[in-house]
């Protein structure tokens, strides 16, 4: 399964700005591959997140969310202390969607301290990201 999944999202790394091939098809196909991992699968995605590329995270992260896979929110979390102002984004709004309630209070503190950075310097759709998940953790 991870081959599959890597072959379906390696095709998209390389735009910045993917076209809406990948928004419109590809990442239904990506999210239906996730679908069907294992634990072992999500063990090894988990691994080797590290090496990939920062644009093979994004992709990854935009296909989380919505799977109700416990390994969802590892996932984020293994990758949302990126120094990349996208990724972080993507992780964030990928969070929105989650239960975030098996946090413990660092890592909330955390990622909230991170997102009122954020938030000072963020466009107005990104704000609407933003103030949502502080919300969130603030609950």
């Amino acid at each position: 399964m991870n081959k599959k999944f890597d072959d379906c999202v390696s095709d998209f790394i390389q735009a910045r700005e993917p076209s809406d091939y990948w928004y419109d098809c590809a990442i239904l196909e990506a999210i239906e591959i996730l679908k069907r991992f294992n634990d072992n699968d999500w063990l090894f995605l988990l691994k080797q997140l590290k090496d990939k590329p920062i644009f093979w995270q994004k992709r990854l992260i935009e296909c989380l969310g919505g799977l109700h896979s416990p390994y969802e929110l590892e996932v984020i979390l293994e990758i949302i202390n990126t120094t990349d102002e996208d990724l972080f984004i993507s992780c964030v709004d990928s969070l929105r969607f989650l239960d975030l309630s098996t946090l413990d209070n660092e890592k909330k503190e955390q990622l909230l301290s991170k997102s009122e950075r954020a938030l000072e310097r963020a466009s107005s759709p990104v704000k609407r990201i933003l103030e949502e998940i502080i919300k969130k953790l603030i609950k």
